[in-house]
């Protein structure tokens, strides 16, 4: 390299440095020794950062919303937590104690498993519309009955499409009496559904629209009748 080409090499290295460092100056960043710009995370606009928190799982978010007092205020926005999709993490009692002050406002759950389900207990969501299970092969009536009876405003119960084995008749009726206001009920691989149950169901909730027993071996189809305005799925 000739001295000539070495000067005009030095010359546009130093008018680089020195954009960058103007740069950096008016959008209120700051660079390294290298000149390599640096984001301050802490004046991205609020509509950048619930986008990113969006982006993240309930762990990460809870997380993210401890780092700062802006993130903390924004990591609670409702919008955050109206719905909540536990299936790919791990979901235990210690994990809802530490979302339940997140949940006031929760409208949707999806879960896994039967820990998961027993963690469910612990979460303040008293608005709670829909909630959906997968992996129920352990779940029991006393958990699901601890579940509706923490969740009056119940709308839609969905639990499948793995068999339920160890849910019952006594579970149902536990629907029944506590979620008036359910409109959609979808259990797979119950073993029996009994009459009193589907006539618990038609006496105290007026609203259902759609119940489904899959692979059940043994329904009461002669109750089934007293259920008004409503599509069966079997």
């Amino acid at each position: 390299m000739t001295r000539r080409v070495r000067q005009k090499v030095y010359q546009f290295k130093g008018k680089k440095e020195a954009i960058i460092r103007s740069n950096t100056e008016l959008d209120g960043g700051c660079s390294n020794s290298h000149g390599t710009y640096e984001v301050d995370w802490t004046t991205l606009p609020d509509d950048a950062v619930i986008q990113l928190f969006l982006c993240l799982n309930y762990r990460d978010r809870a997380n993210l919303s401890s780092t700062c007092r802006t993130y903390r205020q924004l990591g609670s926005s409702p919008c955050l937590w109206s719905s909540l999709d536990l299936r790919s993490c791990k979901f235990d009692i210690s994990a809802a104690k530490l979302l339940s002050s997140r949940c006031a406002n929760l409208q949707m759950l999806r879960f896994r498993g039967a820990e998961s389900a027993d963690a469910i207990i612990n979460l303040e969501a008293r608005c709670l519309r829909q909630i959906s299970g997968e992996f129920c092969l352990d779940i029991t009536d006393a958990s699901l009955s601890v579940i509706v009876a923490r969740h009056e405003m119940l709308e839609s119960l969905h639990l499948g499409p793995d068999a339920c084995q160890r849910i019952s008749s006594d579970a149902i009726k536990a629907f029944a009496n506590c979620c008036s206001k359910l409109k959609r009920l979808w259990l797979s691989g119950v073993r029996e559904v009994r009459g009193d149950a589907i006539n618990a169901l038609a006496n105290h909730c007026g609203q259902l629209i759609e119940v489904g027993f899959i692979d059940s071996e043994n329904v009461d189809e002669m109750a089934l009748g007293n259920l008004n305005s409503v599509r069966f799925c079997q």
